[in-house]
């Protein structure tokens, strides 16, 4: 039951997190316990070319991730999953030596399948469809300028606190909607165990 309501709760903190991009790798990277791959690892596949963009415009864009840290974002997001990944099994499993053995196995295939150029690639043709050319000019001298860096360096505490908002409340209505849930669905929510006595045998 735990580790569903840890789940719910991740989720409704992503969301506001994800509100406040492009800051979001910030936090990603500093909560981050799983090394980023290593620069030898031969990626699961080429990533393609976005070859349908205008080559300046495409630059632009590249720029604009760069200096708002969005190129970084899918590869710290996964890290910062990963993590969060990590904690649940292992503290919903404690006495499971094999937990740690299949959260280490699983991180390591995952980085092995994900290729974060290829989500890179795939993301240019996005920012191409909903912004212009004026407004990736306009965009970068936004954070080129004090104000814009001001705003890179303020973005981080505001996502901080966000997220502990967003996974508080969470948290407080996946507990709410796991106890309306007991009686319909007792396998999933935990009742089960709730009505034996410690020793394993059900309650008269």
């Amino acid at each position: 039951m735990r580790t569903l309501l840890v789940g719910c709760a991740l989720i409704s903190g992503a969301l506001v997190v994800l509100a406040h991009s492009p800051s979001v790798q910030v936090i990603a990277q500093e909560k981050s316990s799983v090394p980023p791959r290593a620069a030898t690892q031969t990626p699961a596949k080429t990533a393609p070319q976005s070859s349908k963009v205008d080559p300046q415009k495409e630059a632009r864009i590249r720029e604009l991730m760069d200096v708002t840290g969005a190129k970084n974002l899918g590869q710290q997001l996964i890290e910062a999953g990963m993590e969060q990944f990590r904690s649940s099994v292992q503290d919903s499993q404690p006495n499971n030596p094999r937990a740690k053995q299949f959260v280490d196995a699983f991180v390591t295939g995952f980085q092995k399948h994900f290729d974060v150029n290829t989500l890179n690639d795939r993301i240019i043709p996005i920012y191409d469809k909903y912004l212009t050319t004026d407004d990736l000019k306009g965009l970068l001298e936004y954070y080129h300028s004090p104000l814009g860096q001001r705003m890179l360096k303020t973005l981080p505490e505001l996502t901080r606190e966000s997220q502990a908002t967003g996974f508080a409340l969470g948290q407080k209505a996946a507990q709410e909607t796991m106890e309306e849930l007991k009686t319909d669905f007792p396998e999933f929510t935990g009742s089960k165990d709730d009505d034996k006595h410690p020793g394993g045998e059900p309650n008269n």
